[in-house]
């Protein structure tokens, strides 16, 4: 997964022996290299494969939602219900799913664990990484983070953050929300934002 700005193609049409046109602006818009949707992760149960996703754009009935952990690829779960879970604001963020195991093994993840949907990863090789710093600039440990290399080449194509915050969704002490980001690298440059949704404490 690599990502790719907005790009500005400016092209100037000439005739040979004619002054030139007017040049034209087209601006083209890109995604990340290999990604098609919007890259979401949910917390999953092992014993019923529930899932709890915070995204503005829920998962949708068979969806395939890939479990991964800090080693590989634990398996595909296919969602087969998705329901919205209330609370005070009326958000409308937070969701529930439940799934049948298509395929794989997820009764013995190691270390972290987490389903991710519209993530392109290779099931041989994918896997969470651990890491140092975080994209955001915040203070080292302030920050949950799921950093994944998704081809197993060392180094990492996306991560999803959680931190506290204000109402502006800067990082504060005196949060009222959480806030969730979506990272992604992008060739020569590094880490940069996707998305950024903020989940209000109204519970």
């Amino acid at each position: 997964m690599r990502l790719a700005p907005l790009a500005i193609t400016i092209a100037l049409v000439a005739n040979v022996g004619a002054a030139p046109r007017a040049g034209k602006v087209v601006r083209v818009e890109r995604r990340p290299h290999g990604l098609t949707g919007t890259p979401r992760y949910c917390t999953v149960s092992t014993v019923d494969l529930v899932g709890y996703c915070i995204t503005a754009k829920p998962p949708e009935i068979g969806d395939r939602m890939t479990v991964i952990d800090s080693q590989r690829v634990l398996g595909v779960i296919r969602i087969t219900q998705v329901q919205p879970l209330g609370d005070g604001c009326q958000q409308g963020l937070v969701w529930m799913t439940q799934g049948l195991l298509d395929s794989g093994d997820l009764q013995s993840p190691q270390g972290q664990m987490i389903g991710v949907v519209d993530v392109p990863l290779d099931a041989r090789s994918a896997k969470l990484v651990a890491v140092d710093k975080t994209p955001t600039g915040h203070p080292w440990g302030t920050d949950m983070i799921y950093a994944i290399d998704g081809n197993s080449d060392g180094s990492v194509d996306l991560e999803f953050v959680q931190f506290q915050c204000d109402d502006a969704g800067a990082q504060s002490i005196n949060a009222t929300s959480s806030c969730y980001e979506v990272w992604a690298t992008m060739p020569g440059r590094g880490l940069e934002k996707l998305r950024g949704e903020r989940l209000r404490n109204c519970y």
